[in-house]
């Protein structure tokens, strides 16, 4: 038996306030520990997370009341997040790309996204967007 077999292969987390982009990126490291991801898989998944939460706070309309869904499940080809939120619709992964704020980075997270995940659906609704992308792992057989 492989280590990740030993391993519950999903992990959902309720996000809400101050602490919900720590806890989103400690969510996703707990996630990728117990899975045995390689230091660069893991750290490609807290980075992703991080940025995608924190957009939704920073640029998504959210408040401190506002709830985050993260849910994180094991696929043959990698990790499937699904992240839902009440906040504006965006589409990180086929949003047309903006000139940002280049002092700042701005932009970049969004092309670190798309480089390292791959798409698989978003569905946007008022007050119930859900995301969902697979960042791809090689696991150990």
């Amino acid at each position: 038996m492989s280590p990740r077999e030993s391993n519950s292969d999903r992990l959902s987390r309720s996000l809400s306030g101050a602490g919900a982009i720590i806890e989103a990126a400690a969510a996703a490291r707990a996630f990728g520990e117990s899975q045995w991801l390689s230091d660069d898989e893991l750290a490609r998944l807290c980075i992703v997370v991080e940025e995608l939460v924190a957009n939704l706070y920073d640029h998504g309309g959210l408040t401190d009341m506002d709830e985050v869904a993260l849910d994180f499940a094991v696929e043959p080809d990698g990790i499937r997040v699904a992240i839902g939120d009440p906040g504006d619709a965006f589409d990180p992964f086929t949003a047309p790309r903006k000139a940002g704020a280049t002092e700042r980075g701005g932009g970049v997270g969004i092309d670190i996204i798309r480089a390292w995940a791959s798409y698989i659906s978003y569905s946007p609704s008022p007050g119930a967007n859900r995301l969902e992308f697979l960042l791809p792992v090689h696991w150990e057989h």
